[in-house]
């Protein structure tokens, strides 16, 4: 269908304002709409059907975009037996307008949680970050790709928060995976996650909240759409790659500086977002704590100062290490683990464009800010109190605690030799040295 956009009275005089029609020819019938846009011919290019020279001339060819929109839709609606009338055109575009006007179609719901999340407050009372509100954005840009793919396999298809049901969901879930709202350059080799698909989601049901709000008839699947995260495979380090960290000595004053602030975290557990902002004047030497404010939770943390902290501190004159940012801090660490040559294999098995991988890395590969906080969590369960621990960490929930337990491989079966030592101690002192021996071997497998 030839969408054309042509000035009402060519005979007037060159100052007299002329009205905008939309003009399109379908099935052999000619169907006009008036825009409500008046313009002199002299602010009009015949040629390009769009106007020139006026002061709001970029919102008057937006609307004009917007006409022409709405006269696609109106052909992609139509059944194939059914012959279009200029009234049904007419209505159609009445319809469209009036739910735009309002406010109460899809994607202006989509829009004015946009507009609206800058002067939201987040559950501490604080305006929701740019990159939360980048994340909305990015979910609002695959909506729109994903309405004009399913076009292409389903003629007049829209997007309505009325037929957005769980089947319709799942195919979201799915093209978000697969990651087809990605350019074509990305699209074959990027896959989301499981949890990442699971926070794009997250972010599409406040859109559905949102209309609900607004008194729109919804489709409820979404309340009770399964939109449950996998378990994440955390890896930590050991004691003794603590120990190697802790007594390496960096090649140069960027990736020492990354060691020092990677000690801060093993020994107080603090996130990245708090160790970043860590002063000296948290620091209580006389009484051995580091007392602050947490950032995300905005509760106090009482924490006991490590001695071979306290050790690098003063070694340091009580000076900190300069921070940086979470993602030059976690390419450093990379760099500084495969320097120490911190290269075990760790296996992590994900969820990655709905299909389980495998996939073998080196244990420097996978070095993040977070592994510090799971190692001061790691290395003192069992010894102290959970609720000790907690205290230090700033955990309110014990199971989201006890996501950062992790023992490494080594470390179970060390636990369970020690058990098995015990246990059969009795039983290993009757035998002879070779039978010990062949015992110990036995153990091990």
């Amino acid at each position: 269908m030839n969408i054309n956009f042509y000035l009402l009275d060519a005979k007037k005089s060159a100052n007299t304002l002329r009205s905008v029609y939309l003009v399109c020819y379908l099935k052999n019938q000619q169907l006009r709409y008036n825009t409500g846009i008046h313009v002199l011919a002299t602010q009009w290019n015949t040629k390009k059907m769009r106007v020139i020279s006026h002061k709001e001339k970029n919102i008057l060819n937006g609307k004009l975009d917007d006409l022409a929109a709405i006269a696609r839709d109106f052909e992609d609606t139509l059944p194939l037996t059914e012959k279009p009338t200029q009234e049904a055109f007419k209505n159609f575009f009445w319809v469209k307008l009036k739910l735009i006007e309002e406010g109460r179609t899809f994607f202006a719901i989509v829009d004015s949680v946009l507009e609206n999340l800058p002067t939201q407050e987040n559950r501490n009372h604080e305006l929701i970050s740019a990159k939360s509100i980048n994340k909305y954005k990015l979910v609002a840009k695959a909506l729109h790709k994903f309405e004009e793919e399913k076009r292409k396999k389903q003629k007049g298809f829209q997007l309505d928060f009325k037929t957005f049901d769980g089947k319709l969901l799942k195919e979201f879930d799915w093209y978000l995976a697969m990651g087809g709202d990605m350019t074509d350059s990305k699209r074959k080799k990027t896959k989301r996650s499981q949890n990442t698909v699971v926070r794009y989601m997250e972010n599409l049901f406040h859109f559905f909240s949102e209309a609900e709000r607004k008194g729109i008839d919804i489709c409820k699947d979404y309340q009770s759409y399964d939109n449950s995260k996998i378990k994440p495979q955390n890896v930590t380090i050991t004691d003794e790659e603590f120990f190697r960290i802790y007594q390496h000595k960096a090649s140069n004053e960027r990736l020492e500086n990354v060691r020092q602030l990677f000690i801060i975290a093993c020994t107080t557990g603090l996130r990245y977002s708090d160790l970043e902002t860590l002063q000296t004047n948290h620091i209580n030497f006389s009484e051995g704590t580091i007392q602050r404010i947490q950032r995300k939770t905005n509760q106090p943390v009482n924490i006991a100062l490590n001695p071979l902290l306290e050790k690098m501190l003063r070694e340091n004159h009580n000076a900190l290490p300069t921070p940086i940012c979470n993602q030059d801090f976690n390419r450093y660490l990379k760099e500084l683990f495969k320097e120490i040559g911190l290269d075990r294999n760790v296996q992590i098995s994900r969820v990655i464009g709905k299909q389980r991988e495998v996939i073998d890395y080196k244990l420097y590969e996978l070095a993040s800010s977070k592994m510090g906080r799971r190692y001061l969590c790691s290395s003192l369960a069992g010894k102290v109190p959970d609720r000790t621990i907690m205290a230090m960490s700033g955990h309110h929930s014990v199971s989201a605690f006890h996501s950062y337990l992790c023992n490494t491989q080594e470390q179970e079966r060390e636990a369970v030799m020690d058990i098995w030592q015990q246990k059969y101690n009795d039983l290993l002192c009757n035998l002879t040295i070779d039978e010990k021996q062949a015992s110990r071997e036995l153990l091990k497998i």
